[in-house]
């Protein structure tokens, strides 16, 4: 086995921890169910990977919908977090697979816009819904949703220059 001297060692396990960061980065949440994650896996071109992403958060924002009518906050809480963290991931997978002003990269930033645009109302309705002590839940869905979606109008209409702050971008 060859010997490493301190320096090239250093080099490779940062190498290593950097790819490590960027997998992780890259991972679906771990609450989505087998076929959920199989579901959105399975699209490997980054239009239809992005659907497949918003298929699955309309299903979950429709269960939390459900599970609120029905008095079970807790899992709606858990539903609401994991569509902020699906539409973020879905944000991150469009900007990330996709080279900058590429068509791909406008389809799936309109995408985007257009299904968090037709989900706000749900969304909005679900955490007026939602008894003060899960109401956090809800808000942070909001404002997650609010964020990824302006940042997707800016990217496609002011070609990501006319927001600026650090609070723009999604968490």
């Amino acid at each position: 086995m060859a010997k490493l001297k301190p320096k090239a060692l250093l080099l490779l396990l940062l190498v290593f921890e950097v790819a490590f960061a960027q997998q992780v980065a890259q991972r679906l949440p771990d609450e989505l169910s087998e076929d959920e994650t199989h579901q959105i896996a399975k699209e490997d071109r980054p239009k239809s990977h992005v659907e497949a992403t918003f298929r699955v958060s309309n299903a979950r924002l429709a269960q939390a919908l459900q599970l609120a009518r029905d008095s079970q906050f807790r899992e709606t809480a858990q539903n609401l977090d994991l569509y902020a963290a699906l539409i973020t991931y879905a944000d991150s997978y469009a900007r990330r697979a996709t080279t900058e002003r590429s068509k791909d990269r406008y389809q799936c930033l309109k995408m985007i816009e257009q299904q968090i645009f037709k989900q706000y109302q749900t969304l909005d309705s679900l955490v007026k819904e939602l008894p003060y002590t899960y109401r956090d839940n809800g808000e942070r869905a909001t404002t997650t949703a609010k964020r990824v979606r302006l940042r997707a109008i800016d990217d496609l209409l002011g070609g990501g220059s006319v927001l600026k702050s650090a609070n723009d971008t999604p968490q």
